[in-house]
């Protein structure tokens, strides 16, 4: 009866001992599988880093051509054409200007400057006029140039819009984003919906918001990201092996290597071993 019971506890100790470590094997497989997944994740924001370096590198200070020519229609959308720069004739609608808020430079936040530029064929290229800080009091923007009057042209390079922001809306003047769509039914004006302007020239020139400054060149952390990622999910896998070694020694009864002691504690050992030795000659 005793053995029989004893078999039984060894038996459910073994299933309980297995059930522990496909445990383990799972959390490491998960484990394993979001540091990959990561790591891939950041491999692909690398890849799309890098092409828009290389989309600023060809486009940013390329000749200009006429807008027609890279657009050909306002619902036209091809991001290999965004920051090259384009002449577009026009006439400012000066009333309808609007401020983009929350926009940083180096100086800090401020806002950007969205004129409408209505062409020859009746259609609105939006130009963004620069940028423009806050006011004294900070509760709105400093003083707005104005745009020049007539029929001017101008220089600018094309950037794709942008999309809206949940629970942000437009107020007075004063819009969150660069939201194409949006500045259509504000107008009530037939819009270029899929690209704008930064401007860089008018002829005839005025007065205009700080440029923009040129995108950053730099492709980031990513790629050394994506390597902890994947080294993380080596070193898991690691753990996991080197704890079912230590295990499997256990279970055989072979004594685990046990750490020497250095040549200093062995000598003061035996320093105490003689100093008892001679205490023991005296009694």
């Amino acid at each position: 009866m005793t053995q029989r019971a004893a078999t039984g506890t060894e038996t459910s100790a073994e299933v309980s001992g297995w059930r522990r470590w496909i445990a383990y094997v799972v959390l490491t497989a998960i484990f394993g599988a979001s540091c990959v997944g990561l790591g891939i994740w950041q491999l692909n924001r690398r890849a799309e880093t890098v092409s828009e370096i290389s989309r600023v590198q060809a486009n940013y200070d390329a000749a200009p051509v006429a807008l027609t020519d890279l657009v050909a229609s306002r619902e036209t959308s091809d991001p290999e054409a965004e920051w090259r720069p384009v002449l577009v004739d026009g006439t400012y609608v000066a009333a309808d200007q609007v401020l983009v808020r929350n926009r940083t430079s180096e100086q800090g936040p401020g806002f950007e400057i969205l004129t409408p530029l209505v062409t020859e064929d009746g259609s609105v290229f939006v130009v963004d006029r620069g940028w423009v800080d806050k006011n004294t009091t900070g509760t709105g923007p400093a003083a707005v140039p104005s745009p020049p009057h007539g029929v001017v042209r101008v220089i600018a390079r094309l950037r794709t819009g942008e999309r809206s922001i949940p629970g942000q809306s437009a107020s007075a003047n004063l819009v969150p984003t660069i939201e194409l769509g949006a500045l259509a039914e504000r107008w009530g004006a037939p819009v270029y919906t899929n690209f704008y302007g930064e401007l860089m020239s008018e002829s005839p020139a005025a007065p205009a918001g700080a440029p923009l400054a040129k995108p950053s060149l730099s492709e980031g952390n990513h790629l050394s990201y994506a390597f902890q990622w994947m080294a993380f999910a080596i070193l898991g896998i690691i753990a996991l092996l080197w704890a079912v070694r230590r295990e499997r020694r256990i279970r055989s009864g072979t004594p685990l290597r046990m750490k020497r002691p250095s040549p200093a504690r062995e000598d003061d050992a035996d320093a105490e071993d003689e100093l008892i030795e001679e205490w023991r000659s005296r009694r």
